[in-house]
């Protein structure tokens, strides 16, 4: 069933070519300053899907939550977390890290064509807010791709996902001020078939510390020059990460 693919895969790493461009709303926000909007300039490592497939693997535990040395900290994503009809299902995060970048995926879909999975994108609702401010349209951070297309490389993918089109809604903060801050991401999920909806809340607590990337987080942060750490392994065959 091609729904259950939602909310589950992607398998990338940074370090490579393409970029996304979306019209851009003039409109004012204050939240705009702290995120990356769409249509910002980005280059070979830092393109939407590239970090929005750096999260996923992350999740199946094939990427450290720092990347390019540091520059980037990978917010948690449970990729075996499935949508219930009529259910709410809530997650608690607690995060300490340094004032740098971090990158968060609201929800991800995959199909084996683009059309099918820009389908299965438009039944979901996102809303998004930071320190009890909401993100203004945060359906505009929907990014579109091939799993093994131009926009990311050297890709660790099992043979299973290899072709697959994906679907990322991802969202890249400024680093934020030291001290806490509350991230709150609410997806909700037109079910079809008569069915009520499905909801899933993460509430991401964020303790951002008085400094910037030190070496702790250049230390976890991956050789981007080194040899992929390949595991073909198939998806249904994995376990999770522990």
């Amino acid at each position: 069933m091609r729904r259950g693919l939602a909310l589950l895969f992607v398998l990338g790493l940074v370090g490579c070519s393409g970029s996304q461009t979306a019209a851009i709303d003039p409109s004012p926000n204050p939240l705009d300053k702290l995120i990356r909007q769409p249509g910002a300039k980005t280059n070979m490592d830092t393109n939407p899907a590239n970090l929005a497939s750096a999260v996923l693997t992350a999740g199946l535990g094939q990427l450290p939550v720092y990347i390019d040395g540091g520059a980037f900290r990978l917010l948690p994503f449970d990729v075996q977390q499935a949508s219930i009809p009529g259910r709410t299902l809530v997650t608690r995060y607690s995060v300490t890290m340094p004032r740098t970048q971090s990158v968060v995926d609201t929800v991800t879909v995959a199909s084996p064509t683009a059309p099918e999975t820009r389908q299965l994108a438009s039944n979901y609702t996102v809303a998004v807010s930071l320190d009890g401010r909401n993100v203004r349209d945060p359906q505009r951070f929907w990014v579109f791709y091939r799993n093994n297309g131009p926009q990311i490389c050297r890709i660790y993918y099992p043979g299973d996902l290899g072709s697959l089109q994906m679907g990322a809604n991802s969202l890249v903060l400024h680093p934020l001020s030291a001290g806490r801050h509350v991230l709150r991401v609410e997806v909700a999920q037109r079910m079809g078939g008569g069915l009520p909806a499905a909801r899933i809340v993460r509430v991401y607590r964020l303790n951002v510390l008085n400094r910037g990337v030190g070496s702790a987080e250049r230390a976890v942060s991956p050789d981007d020059d080194g040899p992929p750490q390949a595991n073909n392994t198939p998806l249904a065959l994995r376990q999770p990460a522990a």
